[in-house]
């Protein structure tokens, strides 16, 4: 009986030192997503003295996960657009530094949109499908920047 005890005692023991081990690695390494470690960072490309800059600003909720300002050189502003004005995102892949986002799906014409960070450079790839067969490819890089979007002209209706 002594030693059925002492091996009940012992399994007892392994397990709540695995069960303290297992649950301090995981809140130490604690799982981070895309669009809550880098919403609210600015990207650029290009500048409005060139004749096309384009802004764009990570939110970090999937319903919104990102706007962007398009410079009108004609009108000397900026369009505004939401990623919900060409249909409701669905998340596909939220990791720390990449995301994919997939918009309007629902007709099987879509856009597949990578974003993945590596320091102060946002690499975009979009691909867009239609019938739900790749039709293009389009991939181009951002930098991160501390203008603030808000001062930006928009163009009115």
């Amino acid at each position: 009986m002594k030693a059925h005890l002492l091996r009940l005692k012992a399994f007892a023991l392994i397990a709540l030192i695995s069960f303290s081990f297992v649950s301090c690695s995981s809140d130490d390494e604690e799982e981070k997503f895309f669009l809550e470690t880098h919403g609210g960072t600015v990207w650029k490309l290009g500048e409005p003295e060139d004749g096309f800059s384009v802004y764009a600003q990570i939110n970090s909720t999937e319903s919104n996960p990102f706007e962007i300002w398009i410079y009108d050189e004609s009108r000397d502003c900026y369009e505004y657009q939401k990623i919900t004005d060409e249909g409701s995102p669905e998340v596909i892949e939220n990791r720390e530094n990449k995301v994919q986002i997939r918009i309007g799906g629902d007709t099987g014409d879509y856009a597949d949109l990578t974003m993945t960070i590596s320091g102060d450079i946002l690499k975009v790839e979009l691909d867009y499908y239609e019938d739900g067969v790749l039709d293009d490819e389009v991939q181009f890089v951002l930098q991160r920047t501390s203008d603030n979007v808000s001062d930006l002209t928009v163009c009115g209706s």
